[in-house]
């Protein structure tokens, strides 16, 4: 099986896709940005907890060295006001430690070193009211004593040392996860934007090729349309430059399209004034009842309208006669829509077949008087010319020496017309029996026949001791019988013609040809044809009188130079012309003549 092209797509459904695949990629576009929305929100909110935890460290190691820095003046000057620091301190570290130990639930490290802070931050408390209860209760002298031990000092030190370690710690290991938000919050935000570049890209680039396709095809459409409104209007003028009368109705019968000549029938100018009509709006009820029955059958399968012959009537009354064709006209679906027809007003056709029948009439009752005339020459007129030749005969025989010189000068002429009376009479049976008698065409060797003839004419070849050459004549579809009357003829005025003393050369040619180039128009173009050439070397004629030795009685001489009634010629005409063929004629005064014979091969039935 061929394959199938694949279906093309409307622009329609191309700008519904193109749209489809925009707000796809609008919507993933959108949901990527949602997610990345999220994500980088989720974590801003991780760098805003970072930065709390920082700063919370970073207040708690402040007010420790506040603390540390009051439990010191305090310890020299013994001022209770020194302390105030101290114990706002100490109260802001115990709440910043708890904020912090929040916001890093989900941190066990963290957790851990908070823990660990807690533990350092209860001792270096513990260490610092120890120092602060001993200036109490000593004095000066105590709290230098007690700085002076170096237990007391190493263990204070340690103590806030890793205080400060473990604050350190807390506030690095934050530094490093906001170094790693933040990067992660900068892919993010380059994720986003390169999703968002991209996707507005795709969705621009998509947007271009799908106006591109679109653009295109609105263009081919354009295209498309112009042609087939050059075609539409082409076919509207080949219709109107048709004679014939063309119409096209629906499934109702109401007209939808027409051409000029049916428009100029119905008397109308536009195609507007037939649109939509029926056969009733112009012609009689019952005209217009028998196309709509005829248009019905058609369309139903029951009838077939091809080139009908059938009566019919102008839109003013007047009878014409017309051969009318109508097909049903085809949808997509393969079911009829419609009716297409084609009518020619056929009425002078008719009219002449009328005179042609005539006329076939008047030739039958001339062929039958043309027969009558055959019968009464062949028996009634040579009947008393035989008598009138046997009377002569006797009265030569008995009576010649009482007739004296002019009765006999008398006699002799008057036998001398009865003869050339019998022999016209003769020649024009033979002429009349070209088409009487005529018998059907058969395979006929021409080259046979010719040598028949030459057999007849024996005597008279050697009494003139002729020479005649026969090369090339071929096998054709003919009646034998006239052949070989037709080179009779011919043959017989070669021998005729010639000048005193002169001894006859005659050519009896032929050769074959296709019909190209109209040689005879009654023959189709590329049937076989054959060309025969009868050629001698006798007296000749004037070549004005080419055609006129074809005429029947027809003579260039005097019948004391050349004997003969001047018919021959004319049944070789008579006999080519009902082959279909032609002869011809070329000839100059005193240098011989050539006559030529075409003739078809082949001829398509016996007449």
């Amino acid at each position: 099986m061929p394959d199938t092209p694949p279906a093309k797509l409307s622009i329609s459904r191309k700008v519904i896709l193109g749209v489809i695949f925009t707000l796809i990629m609008l919507g993933l576009i959108a949901l990527v940005s949602l997610i990345s929305t999220q994500r980088f929100l989720a974590i801003s909110a991780s760098v805003a907890e970072v930065r709390e935890v920082l700063e919370r460290s970073e207040r708690a190691q402040r007010f420790f060295m506040e603390m540390e820095s009051g439990v010191r003046g305090f310890m020299l000057s013994g001022d209770d006001s020194a302390l105030v620091p101290y114990e706002h301190g100490q109260s802001f570290i115990i709440q910043e430690l708890q904020a912090l130990r929040k916001l890093t639930l989900d941190d066990e490290d963290q957790q851990a070193r908070l823990s660990r802070l807690q533990v350092l931050m209860g001792r270096g408390f513990a260490v610092h009211g120890n120092g602060i209860e001993r200036r109490r209760e000593g004095g000066a002298a105590a709290a230098a004593q007690y700085f002076s031990k170096v237990e007391n000092r190493r263990e204070e030190d340690e103590i806030f040392t890793q205080i400060r370690d473990e604050l350190n710690e807390i506030d690095q290991a934050e530094r490093t996860r906001l170094n790693e938000l933040y990067e992660m919050r900068e892919a993010v935000g380059s994720v986003n934007r390169s999703v968002v570049f991209g996707g507005t890209v795709l969705t621009c680039i998509a947007l271009l090729v799908a106006g591109i396709v679109v653009l295109r095809d609105i263009s081919d459409r354009k295209r498309a349309e112009e042609k087939l409104e050059f075609e539409r209007n082409l076919l509207r003028q080949i219709m109107d430059t048709i004679p014939d009368r063309i119409f096209v109705k629906d499934r109702d019968g109401h007209f939808t399209r027409d051409n000029a000549a049916h428009r100029l029938h119905l008397n109308l100018k536009t195609e507007d004034g037939i649109v939509g009509k029926k056969d009733a709006d112009f012609f009689p009820a019952e005209l217009a009842n028998r196309y709509r029955e005829d248009d019905s059958a058609v369309l139903n399968g029951t009838k077939t309208m091809v080139n009908v012959e059938e009566p019919g009537a102008t839109p003013d009354g007047r009878e014409i006669w017309l051969e009318t064709t109508k097909v049903p006209l085809m949808g997509p679906d393969g079911k009829a829509i419609g009716i297409v027809g084609v009518s020619t007003d056929i009425t002078k056709r008719k009219a002449d077949e009328e005179k042609l029948r005539h006329f076939a009439r008047q030739l039958q009752r001339s062929n039958e008087e043309l027969q009558s005339f055959a019968s009464v020459a062949s028996h009634d007129l040579q009947e008393p010319l035989r008598k009138i030749q046997a009377f002569g005969d006797r009265l030569r025989a008995r009576f010649t020496g009482q007739l004296g010189e002019q009765g006999s000068d008398f006699l002799t002429r008057m036998m001398d017309a009865a003869d050339r009376m019998q022999k016209l009479i003769q020649d024009l049976l033979q002429l009349s029996r070209v088409t009487t008698r005529a018998l059907p065409f058969e395979r006929c060797d021409l080259a046979d026949t010719v040598r028949g003839v030459l057999a007849d004419l024996e005597l008279k070849i050697t009494s003139t001791g002729a020479r005649l050459t026969v090369v090339g004549l071929p096998v054709i579809q003919a009646d034998p019988t006239q052949m070989r009357q037709l080179f009779q003829n011919l043959v017989a005025n070669a021998l005729k013609f010639q000048a005193p003393g002169m001894r006859p050369d005659v050519l009896i040619a032929g050769q074959t040809f296709p019909n190209h180039n109209g040689e005879l128009p009654q023959v189709p173009p590329g049937e076989p044809l054959c060309e025969i050439r009868v050629q001698d070397n006798g007296i000749g004629f004037s070549e004005e009188f080419a055609e006129q030795i074809f005429s029947p009685f027809k003579r260039l001489h005097a019948r004391t130079e050349f004997e003969g009634s001047g018919i021959g010629l004319s049944v070789c005409r008579k006999i080519t012309d009902r082959h279909r063929g032609k002869i011809v004629a070329n000839s100059v005064q005193g240098q011989g003549a050539t006559f030529i014979v075409t003739l078809p091969l082949n001829q398509p039935h016996s007449p």
